[in-house]
């Protein structure tokens, strides 16, 4: 098994932890405006949650790729997003963020730059991964926010173990495009699939549990091509520029 398989299926496990611990999380509260900054799959995250936040009705929340936070708009607090806590754009951006401003770190690593330097750190190291490929850390840091929103997310780790028991749709691997549609908060995962003369998989329920078929979908792509999926060419754990 390779170390993206492994932390796939270690996701409901992740999930109950994370559901666990959000009341607790120093997470922006309501009525605070909030930025939320993110690269890559982290990015994804920080526009689910900013939709997910504006949405409860606890106030303003824009999300930002980390080169791109404007300094046009004033906030309260901002959360940075970022798996490695190395991503050097991320770090820039913190660095930059105005005194006053309190800063929140959601990190798989205790130990890096990001955790050190923001005011509040949301620790998921139970969620940490080795492969380049993120998974069950971005899964775990959605259901993280959601439970502290207030959602009651306590159904999913359940559904996910089912996804997870659950065999890939006979002949989907073959298939060579593969087209993902979302709405709202869930714009970033597979809800259905449809185009012209497709495979159509729609099987209601939680997006994040539909995403959990979408990874497994990949490893299986991969080890058709003789690839390794912890290893994808032009990739890397975090970004950092020179």
């Amino acid at each position: 098994m390779t170390y993206l398989e492994d932390e796939i299926f270690r996701q409901p496990a992740s999930w109950t932890t994370a559901i666990a611990g959000a009341a607790a999380a120093p997470l922006p509260g309501p009525g605070e405006r909030v930025a939320v900054i993110g690269c890559g799959s982290s990015l994804n995250v920080s526009r689910a949650y900013a939709r997910l936040r504006e949405d409860a009705g606890h106030g303003l929340t824009d999300a930002y790729p980390a080169s791109e936070l404007t300094r046009a708009r004033t906030y309260d607090h901002v959360v940075f997003i970022s798996r490695t806590g190395t991503t050097s754009e991320v770090l820039e951006a913190l660095s930059g963020t105005p005194a006053g401003v309190v800063t929140t770190a959601i990190t798989a690593e205790p130990g890096a730059p990001l955790a050190h330097r923001a005011d509040n750190v949301v620790l998921l190291d139970f969620a940490a991964e080795l492969s380049v490929v993120s998974s069950q850390f971005i899964s775990t840091a959605v259901v993280l926010v959601r439970a502290h929103l207030g959602e009651d997310v306590s159904a999913l780790p359940a559904a996910a173990a089912v996804e997870l028991a659950r065999p890939l749709s006979a002949g989907l691997a073959g298939r060579k495009e593969f087209t993902f549609l979302g709405t709202g908060w869930a714009a970033f995962v597979a809800l259905d699939a449809a185009r012209t003369g497709a495979t159509v998989i729609a099987r209601g329920g939680d997006p994040l549990v539909s995403l959990i078929g979408a990874q497994r979908l990949a490893v299986e792509l991969a080890a058709r091509k003789r690839a390794n999926p912890d290893q994808p060419r032009s990739l890397s754990r975090s970004v950092i520029l020179a």
